[in-house]
Formats: C-alpha cells, structure tokens, sequence
C-alpha cells in the first residue's frame, strides 16, 4: 500500500473491516456520538489554526471551487490538521447543525480512538485517499452519508493535514473522491511554492544582511557594468547616494573596465584612486573580482574597498602598537628630565630624524610615541619594531616585507614590512645599535632614498616615512669599535635627544612616578610609609622606570593594608647603599652580572633588563665567563 495513492476496491474492504474491529476493541458506541470526545477549547483551536495558517491559507481557496460543483446545501467540505482535528468546516447552516449532532464540527478530533471507522480517522491512520458509503462507516449515525477524503503531505513525506468531503450517500460518485484527491495535491505544490518563496525571501533578507554588516564597502554590479547592489559602509564611504542602478562610470576616478576584469583579475587588486562622488572627493583602496558562470559567461563584479584612513588604522593592528602616549603624560620634574622634554617638543614639529639614547627602561618608547602623537603625523601609523629582538635572518623580511614565492611558508600576495605599514607615519627602530651589521647597510639605503625593496621584489616602493630611532647603545663608541657603521650613525644622530637614567632624575620624579604606579587604577588611595620613601630613594634602579613600577605592582600584592613600608618592595639591601667597587674592569662586570643572575634566579631576559644590556648582549658575555653555565 502506497502512502497517498487510492487503493483497490479488496483492499479497501479489508482495511474497512480491520478499522471495524479496532473500533470496536476501543469501545466505540455505533449508536450515538462518542460524549468523551477530544475537544479542544475556543483559545486552544485558535491557536492551532494559526500553528496551521499557512495550510489553511492554501486549502480555503480550494473550498469555493468545490461549490462551482457541489451544492453548500447537500455537501459540507473539512479541513483537518496532522493531529486530526477539525480546524475548519464549510457548507449550509443547516447542514453543519445537522453534523454538529455527531460532533463534526470544529475543534473535535476524528482518529479512530475518538470516532471509529470515518473516511477521516481512516485516512489519518493510512496516509491515504478513502471514501467511505453507508455502512462502511462505524456509527449508525452517519450510514446515510457519503465521505471522501485525502492525505497531504509536506516535502518531507510528513502529514500537513487532510481535506474532505461529506453528503448524502444518494450523491455518491467516484468522481468526488479524485476531486478531493486532486485538490490535495494542488494544495501540496501551493505549499511548496509558499514555502520556497518564504525560504528565498528569507535568504535575500539574509543576503542583503551579509552585505550590510560587512566592516568594508561592496559593489555588486551586473554584467553590463551597472551598480546593482552597495552596502551602506560603502556608500557613506564614497559620499555618494542613489548609487544604485547607476553606471560604474559614474563614480569618477575608479577607471574600472568590468570587460578587460574578466581576462585580467590580477590587475585590479589593492589599486589606489581618488573618487569623487556627490558630497567631495575620497581617496581608497579597492580590489575587483569579477564573477563568471559555470561556463565562464561574465555575470558581473564584486568591489571590494575602503577608505585609505581605514587602511592606516589596519596597519596599526598589523604592527602590533599605537601611538597613546602623550607629552602630557610624561611624569618628571627634574631639570634633565625636562631638558629632554623640551627638545622632544621642538623635535614633533620637524620631519626629521630623532634618536632617543637611554638606558633600558628610561622610557624611550615613551618619548617616540609623544614626538609621533604632536607631530603632523599623529592621524598615521605609529609602528615600532625592537631590532635587538629579533632573529637576524628574519629581520630583513620584517623591516621591508616579501613578496609572493620568496620562501616557502611565504603568506600568498606577499607581505609588506614595517617602513610599508608605517608610510605617512612614523616608524620607531628600537634598539637599534643591537642591529646587525648587513641589515645597517640596507637601512641606510632607505634612509638615503625613501624608497624599500620587498624581498624577491625587482621594483622599489616609495615610502614616506618619519623614522625615530633608539638605543641604551654608545653609538658613537660603537662605530669606534667598528660594530655600528660612521655613515648611518650620522644619518640618524642628526636630533639626538638624551633621556637620564632614574637615579640621576632625583629623589623627587622617583617618588612622583611611584605614587602614579601606586594609585593607577585602584579604587582605594593608598601612600607609600616613611620607611618605604627612604628605600625607593636609596635603590639604584638600574631598571630604570621599568623596574620602579614592577616593584610598585609587586609589593601591591605583598600589602593588605592602605600603607606600603619598605618591606613590601623586597628590594635587595646591599643595593640600598652605593658601595665603591674593587678589582679590575672585568672583575667587578662578571660579579655584577653573577649577582645579577643570582637575584634573578638565571632569567637571562630580567637580568638583561636589570643590567641595562640587551639579550643577546648578556648571552655572548655569559660565554666568555668560564666554568659557568646559565639557563635561558
């Protein structure tokens, strides 16, 4: 048997007589209604009519076509839900007060349990079309009836609902169960044209959504170069409205030839332009791709761009920094200190190169930061970069990017390098006497000609970029030694700027900074003890201002209380008091640096810091140190 298609004249009597015994296993009354009938509630048959709207709304059309053939006064037409409720009922007055006395009427459920053997109950345990005459039917009370009815299903197989019709047995004819059976499938590609309707619809409101959210602005044109689709980030970008419908050509600058797109993609990606649109003139950044059938028959263009600012911001979450410090947050009042200040001022409102000198932890990254941010420069990239940091075999790629195919691992479309991420801005090369050799060669090449070349590349890439260096390094005493070459140390020492080291700033910026790591970002004020002044006033720091606010933060855990005394900072004691070193030059460095690895328990980067050297520095003279050895 089939589901959903009429089965043979036996068939259906065994079916007919099976239904029988089962309504009469579930105590089915043949002589009247069944007054134990499911019935639902006027709120609660409301509510499955709108769980079932959208049935209802294919089938009631139905409804009327049934009457251009049948009279309302001799039939009564029904629509049942899955559950084989009746949700729905449509004939004469008079006739659905007559079925209302066996409880067809909405609101009442007709399976088998409920009514026994209905050409309804039957079709909603079968999944099939049925029409019963007379006696088929289990209750006396419908024995003058006729009643045919038919399953319809989902796109799934799943049953929606049932439709049927019910009359005088005298009215009986085949032809009114294939009527009812064809309005059943009828309703059933209504349904699935409703519903593939609603889904596209859905997915155009999804579409249009993607498109909408999007972080960057997006053409859509069609084939014939017209501008069939922009998102709002891409028209407020463009300053333009309505463009919608409009020629591509109308956007004056872009210069794109949708028909050359589709042979040569590659040319038109990260093209710069100048676009003038309604309300002025922007510069941006676009890549174009165009979109092609299944059998390569151009279908239009993808525009995919943002605004040049919006790349520079970019730039700045690629470099890793951003430029937040500000002269006015430099903490100092001592009469060096403001000296440096004073000249890093004057510094900010030339183009020319600076180099911060320092030891480590002084703040020299600070300083760069506040020179970029009060400069013509400040609404451009600030990227910063530690020579001394990294690898030298990867430096190179770092400082001027790659492009695609140079090494393997090598990212596709290449990379661009720090002076490229930084151009109309400002580029801080920190540590820079700890650069090797080689690369100040190629450094100085840049510096000469404002221009890089990308690993691999064969043509430069003008860059406009102000460059900030800075070292703990003695230039000067380096190109002595031949380890830093004369002609760049005088390309960058053309606005040298000094920044003292803390323990030559004075007692008063010692106390000041350490009352602003103090109290930053504490709810409850806190001071410093008498003793605790006195023991952040004798230390040497040779951290610098690095190391001053670690030791804050560190005895902020140590202390419970609002008052920190001298031993929360757990600094060592013998470096309280300056005491006049004894032996050779070498003695007293190697003791310096023992003590140093000591205290720091061998972490070669803390002692680095502490010592005021970098890392690789510390490690060459570790080696040199015989019969020790260190950990990393």
């Amino acid at each position: 048997m089939k589901k959903g298609h009429v089965v043979d004249s036996s068939t259906m009597k065994k079916l007919i007589d099976e239904s029988h015994a089962r309504s009469r296993q579930f105590g089915i009354d043949f002589r009247s209604r069944n007054r134990q009938q499911e019935c639902l509630s006027a709120a609660a048959l409301e509510a499955r009519r709108a769980d079932n709207d959208e049935l209802l709304q294919v089938v009631l059309p139905h409804f009327a076509e049934f009457f251009d053939l049948l009279s309302p006064d001799e039939f009564l037409i029904a629509a049942i839900d899955a559950d084989g409720y009746i949700l729905h009922i449509t004939g004469s007055e008079l006739l659905k007060k007559q079925y209302r006395q066996r409880n067809c009427a909405p609101g009442f459920r007709w399976t088998e349990k409920d009514v026994g053997t209905t050409a309804i109950s039957m079709c909603h345990k079968h999944h099939i079309p049925i029409q019963l005459t007379g006696g088929d039917h289990y209750c006396n009370l419908a024995h003058h009836l006729t009643s045919s009815s038919a399953p319809i299903f989902g796109e799934g197989g799943e049953l929606l609902g049932i439709l049927v019709v019910s009359g005088a047995r005298e009215y009986t004819h085949p032809h009114t169960l294939y009527m009812v059976t064809t309005a059943a499938r009828a309703a059933e590609r209504q349904l699935r044209v409703t519903r593939r309707n609603k889904a596209l619809a859905l997915h155009i409101g999804f579409f249009d959504k993607v498109i909408e959210s999007a972080s960057t602005g997006l053409l859509i044109l069609n084939s014939e170069g017209n501008i069939w689709k922009i998102n709002g980030k891409g028209a407020r970008t463009l300053k333009s409205d309505n463009l919608e419908g409009k020629h591509i050509s109308e956007l004056q600058g872009l210069l794109l030839d949708i028909d050359q797109l589709q042979n040569s993609s590659r040319r038109w990606e990260n093209k710069e332009c100048w676009v003038r649109g309604e309300r002025g003139t922007v510069p941006i950044l676009y890549t174009a791709q165009a979109v092609l059938s299944e059998t390569n028959d151009l279908l239009g263009a993808v525009i995919v761009f943002n605004e040049m600012s919006e790349i520079q911001k970019l730039a700045e979450n690629i470099a890793g920094a951003k430029a937040h410090y500000t002269f006015p947050m430099l903490v100092g009042r001592s009469e060096r200190f403001l000296e440096a200040m004073d000249i890093a001022q004057k510094a900010a409102d030339s183009t020319v190169t600076v180099l911060l000198q320092g030891e480590t932890g002084t703040g020299k990254e600070l300083f760069a930061q506040a020179i970029h941010n009060h400069g013509a420069r400040s609404h451009y990239p600030f990227v910063p970069i530690n020579c001394g940091a990294i690898p030298a075999e990867l430096l190179e790629s770092e400082l001027f990017g790659y492009v695609e195919g140079t090494f393997t691992g090598a990212v596709k479309g290449g990379r661009p390098g720090k002076f490229e991420l930084a151009d109309g801005g400002t580029i801080l090369l920190d540590e820079i006497g700890d650069m090797p050799h080689h690369m100040q060669v190629k450094l100085l090449r840049v510096l000469q000609t404002a221009e890089v070349y990308r690993i691999g590349a064969r043509k430069p890439v003008k860059i406009n970029t102000r460059i900030i260096a800075s070292t703990h390094v003695n230039l000067s005493k380096a190109v002595e030694q031949g380890r830093f070459r004369e002609d760049l140390y005088y390309r960058l020492n053309v606005l040298p700027i000094n920044i003292p080291p803390l323990r030559e700033r004075g007692s008063e910026d010692i106390l000041e900074l350490a009352m602003l790591f103090l109290n930053r970002g504490t709810r409850v004020p806190r001071t410093f003890s008498h003793s605790a002044q006195q023991a952040l006033m004798s230390y040497h720091w040779p951290g610098n201002v690095r190391e001053l606010e670690n030791i804050v933060q560190r005895a902020l855990h140590r202390c419970e209380g609002e008052v920190l005394d001298a031993e929360h900072f757990a600094l060592p004691v013998k470096e309280h008091v300056r005491h006049v070193p004894t032996g050779t030059l070498k003695e007293m460095e190697h003791r310096l640096i023992e003590a140093t690895l000591d205290e720091t328990n061998n972490n070669m980067v803390e002692s680095a810091r502490r010592l005021g050297i970098s890392r690789a520095t510390l490690y060459r003279k570790v080696e040199k140190m015989k019969g020790t050895v260190y950990a990393a």
